[in-house]
């Protein structure tokens, strides 16, 4: 079965994927015998990060073994149904961790060769062993600085693609001194299946009873990290027998979901999207209790919250959604840069996890002490296992938004103003590249037009004035009011051309809102590049 989705780039069609015995959040308790494995090597499924997680000790020799015998039909197996776009990891555990292989683009030779000529049970004295602190490490992406652990985790989990660990072992969590404490020890367990819900890894657990007497303690631990995470637990029989085959159906549960927020009104869902700026957000929005409002600015200092509406389905997949909403701010303006690990221009504000079902959700997320000034724009991000990032995330803000539906932007100001006087706002010019750059600040406007009901003029401030100065001075429906500021005279376009910006530099201006006729207007302030819209801001302007 080779069913794929056209989502900008190939997936898999959620109704039609390649799981072949596991559902959302399913618990496999019988033992698994030596049946053929699944067909994950005929399905197409995207791209794929998969680490193994495995326990080496001397009493896993048995399942060791049956793994050796199934290592190159799994490998074989990930490189068919990601259709050769892979990474792979390789991280063993005792009361110590070692880390075999990072994740690494296309590296099943190193990975499948360790397994098949090197891998050995051995050693490890007593139970319990250190699995919690390996599934750590791979999560969380940890050196081995300050750890009882050799080798650094230092790889990147690809936000567009499908990501897998997988857990194998007999024994119970005991971090890394050799001890389980109830309480201590299985609760670490449980943070790490919390830490990689909010990641997008889907945890599958192989747990190998060898002994009976620890079974009543592991089997729900072990079963928390796929319900947790929307992966799979299976028991396999005690001397190891049906792992590699359990470890391939993992593997083959590609099924995909589709929560997806509106980038407009107008948003279908589809990826790309074909319409034009993706900054005005219909279903992001702040109140200033959990209760639901109309929208408002957040008040310094005040706990807000931050309410997204999440839809279940879009076009590209089926069934429940089980993952993270993630929520972010940064100055209003153009070009916020993303950046994977740090945030880059954006800064977070909270996040929860969740299963949504069909309709629409609404997440509520509180925003503790809100920072000064209070203009802000708004980001979130829909994390999941089942349903990726098509596209990898790039430093674009705009083109992780136009090109992705689980990210939405929102861009949104209120001004309120009584006829003759003046309300200000911000706008934040940036440049996100590693180039100097020539950039452009366009004003329109979508519906009734605030230029001529008012006026509005735009301060660059001296040190971006001087720039527009060096980068010619040119502009179409503006002309300079005062010595660093230009007047917006063009009610269906106004631009501001050629700022020169450098890399990483990001520049205040200062909009001045006076109101003139009675009435509600609406303003657009984007800025533009040689590649187009790369960030801008909605301004409702009521003037009362």
């Amino acid at each position: 079965m080779d069913s794929v989705r056209q989502r900008g780039r190939r997936r898999v069609l959620g109704a039609l994927a390649c799981s072949v015995v596991a559902v959302l959040g399913s618990v496999v308790s019988t033992p698994v015998t030596t049946a053929a494995p699944g067909a994950a090597a005929a399905t197409r499924c995207g791209p794929l990060d998969v680490a193994f997680v495995l326990d080496d000790t001397g009493s896993m020799g048995g399942t060791i073994a049956n793994i050796k015998t199934g290592i190159n039909s799994i490998v074989s197996d990930v490189v068919a149904a990601s259709g050769g776009d892979y990474q792979l990891g390789l991280v063993t555990f005792k009361d110590d961790i070692t880390v075999v292989n990072d994740l690494a683009p296309g590296n099943a030779g190193p990975v499948t060769n360790y397994v098949t000529n090197v891998l050995a049970a051995g050693g490890g004295g007593a139970e319990p062993e250190a699995s919690d602190e390996a599934v750590n490490t791979v999560v969380n992406r940890l050196p081995a600085l300050g750890r009882p652990q050799a080798g650094n985790f230092s790889g990147v989990w690809r936000s567009n693609a499908t990501k897998f660990v997988v857990l194998v072992t007999d024994a119970r969590p005991g971090g890394f001194d050799d001890t389980y404490t109830a309480g201590t020890d299985d609760v670490n367990a449980a943070t790490r299946a919390t830490e990689a819900l909010g990641a997008g890894i889907k945890i599958s657990a192989v747990y190998v009873p060898t002994s009976a007497a620890y079974t009543p303690t592991i089997t729900p631990i072990m079963q928390n990290y796929a319900t947790t995470t929307g992966g799979t637990y299976v028991q396999a029989q005690p001397d190891g027998t049906g792992t590699a085959t359990a470890i391939q159906r993992f593997l083959s549960d590609c099924r995909q979901t589709d929560v997806f927020m509106h980038d407009q009104a107008s948003d279908t869902g589809v990826e790309p999207n074909p319409s034009g700026s993706v900054w005005s957000s219909p279903d992001i929005k702040v109140c200033p209790t959990a209760a639901d409002c109309p929208g408002s600015q957040p008040v310094v200092g005040s706990t807000s919250y931050v309410h997204v509406k999440l839809h279940n389905p879009g076009p590209y997949g089926s069934g429940p959604g089980l993952g993270t909403l993630k929520v972010y701010y940064t100055a209003q303006g153009g070009a916020a840069v993303w950046n994977a690990a740090t945030g880059g221009d954006w800064t977070a504000i909270g996040q929860q996890s969740l299963s949504v079902p069909a309709g629409a959700t609404v997440v509520k997320i509180p925003w503790v002490n809100v920072p000064g000034p209070g203009h802000f724009c708004l980001l979130a991000r829909w994390v999941s296992a089942t349903d990726p990032m098509t596209f990898a995330e790039v430093s674009n803000t705009v083109l992780n938004a136009k090109n992705n539906n689980n990210i939405a932007w929102r861009n949104v100001d209120s001004i309120r103003v009584k006829p003759g006087q003046v309300g200000t706002a911000p706008f934040t010019v940036g440049n996100g590249t590693l180039e100097r750059i020539k950039t452009d600040l366009v004003f329109t406007s979508p519906a009734k037009p605030f230029i001529g009901a008012g006026t509005l003029v735009v301060d660059l401030g001296p040190r971006l004035f001087e720039r527009w100065k060096q980068g010619g001075g040119q502009g179409v429906g503006v002309k300079q009011v005062g010595e660093t500021s230009l007047l917006v005279a063009d009610p269906r376009q106004s631009r501001i051309s050629g700022l020169l910006v450098g890399p990483g530099e990001r520049f205040e201006t200062k909009l001045l809102f006076t109101g003139e006729q009675r009435g509600e207007f609406v303003q657009h302030v984007a800025q533009f590049d040689e590649t187009g819209d790369i960030g801008g801001v909605e301004f409702q302007v009521v003037v009362e």
